[in-house]
């Protein structure tokens, strides 16, 4: 009797181990298949960190000129700014509309709006230019535009 009780014993854990492996073995391959592919990730991140001290190094030993800003395209024009400037100018707003090339009631809808105004690429440009001028070059810019005006109906 103790020899039919280990046979049916090394059965049953012989007919387990069967089923435990044919559970295991298609999640085997794709299992082995990721931990290769992982692991060939990790030397190619491991190579990339390399090139980028020794880059990183190098980089750090050129001195390189900071770049110069693009004007137009990156400058952000708010309705606040906007009454700021005309007042640095002191200037009214159908005098800054003159120079900015719009009308006094642009001017004044811009100065009441929150946030970054949209504006047209030629205004942005004049507005951009305004930006430089002292409340002098202002007042003698539309000095000079009145007299071209004047010289172009005398015409």
């Amino acid at each position: 009797m103790p020899n039919i009780a280990r046979v049916f014993k090394d059965e049953i854990i012989r007919l387990s181990r069967k089923e435990a492996k044919a559970a295991i073995t298609p999640v085997k391959k794709p299992s082995i298949a990721a931990r290769k592919a992982l692991a060939d990730i990790k030397r190619r991140v491991s190579a990339l960190e390399e090139a980028t001290k020794s880059l990183s190094a190098l980089l750090s030993k050129i001195k390189m000129p900071a770049p110069e800003p693009v004007e137009g395209k990156k400058a952000r024009i708010t309705g606040k700014g906007m009454r700021s400037l005309r007042k640095k100018l002191r200037l009214t707003q159908g005098e800054f509309g003159k120079l900015a090339g719009v009308s006094s009631q642009n001017v004044y809808q811009w100065e009441r709006k929150d946030g970054a105004l949209r504006v047209r690429a030629a205004t942005r440009a004049n507005i951009l230019g305004i930006r430089d001028f002292g409340a002098r070059e202002a007042k003698a810019k539309l000095a000079e535009m009145s007299v071209g005006k004047r010289k172009k109906k005398a015409l």
